[in-house]
């Protein structure tokens, strides 16, 4: 009886120790293990109740202050309306050790960052492949998950403004049930490169896909990994030589357009093209971009509201 005793009390011993050793290895090593935010989060595909749109907001892993005005701004401004779900997507940063405690707390805090931490972040790479990269995680989740995907996701760079709610009315209530379709503000291949074929391209700063077309842009990169690209062109060339046909709903210069920071003082804004008056563009805009400074983002967010500019009658 007391061999069996001491038999048990040994063997809780031994759990107990194994319990405490992972705890230490898993939690107070540093950079282990590798963060997977993605999974710490509720599943991206088995809500209940799940919004029809994910907008992915690119940032760089030590860009927190920025993602903390996205936060404040038009994330809190249009999240009442229940149409979609927001994530920052962020790569491995050089220094994973360094900033690995602030993105992990950040993460506790927010519960919104997605980690591709099998690409490094740096410029080049958020300006070519880090998108992509992010439809080949999600499509790999679903597959893993089931479930329903979205019927659309954007991409949004982190100095683009967004009238979220102004955007889903006119353009993607009117699209539920399409496929093949891309929103986005047109860019041509021949015009950016200078070769005689030409088609079109989405641009960069902000472009909404269905769901169909994501998993086909996953597909494509995953048998013709191109590298080196620019990420608009990369996508136009994907789609064009796998040839798949889509459609490409147009965002004019009056709803998306780069801000001037030179001339911007807060009272409308300034389109990159002089030949659109600035009642029209102040009045359309859904998407303000090239905001490099915080302070500019925050002037354009002053002039939204939760039903999207403040000044729509002039």
């Amino acid at each position: 009886m007391v061999q069996a005793l001491n038999r048990k009390y040994i063997l809780y011993f031994v759990l107990g120790t194994a319990i405490a050793l992972f705890l230490i290895v898993a939690f107070i090593h540093p950079g282990h293990p590798s963060l997977q935010f993605q999974d710490k989060v509720p599943s991206l595909f088995k809500e209940k109740k799940k919004a029809p749109w994910l907008i992915a907001t690119m940032s760089a892993a030590w860009s927190q202050q920025r993602r903390n005005v996205i936060r404040a701004t038009w994330q809190h401004t249009y999240r009442s309306s229940g149409h979609f779900h927001t994530v920052f997507v962020i790569a491995k940063a050089k220094d994973h050790d360094l900033w690995e405690p602030l993105i992990r707390q950040e993460n506790a805090t927010w519960g919104d960052l997605v980690l591709l931490d099998h690409i490094e972040e740096n410029r080049d790479i958020a300006n070519t492949i880090k998108p992509i990269e992010f439809y080949k995680h999600l499509v790999h989740k679903h597959e893993a998950e089931g479930g329903e995907p979205w019927k659309f996701v954007s991409k949004i760079d982190d100095d683009s403004y967004l009238d979220a709610t102004t955007f889903y009315n006119e353009f993607l209530l009117p699209r539920l049930t399409c496929n093949d379709t891309i929103i986005a503000r047109y860019l041509s291949w021949a015009a950016m490169t200078g070769d005689k074929v030409d088609y079109p391209c989405p641009g960069g700063q902000f472009y909404t896909m269905s769901w169909d077309i994501v998993e086909t842009l996953a597909r494509l990169h995953t048998e013709n990994p191109i590298q080196g690209l620019m990420e608009d062109g990369m996508l136009g060339k994907l789609l064009y030589e796998g040839k798949h046909p889509w459609e490409l709903v147009r965002l004019n210069d009056s709803r998306a357009f780069d801000i001037n920071e030179d001339t911007f003082h807060g009272q409308g804004m300034p389109p990159e093209r002089p030949d659109l008056g600035p009642v029209e563009a102040m009045t359309m805009a859904v998407n303000p971009h090239k905001m490099k400074k915080d302070e500019s983002y925050l002037k354009i967010a002053a002039l939204f509201d939760e039903h999207g500019f403040k000044n729509k009658n002039g």
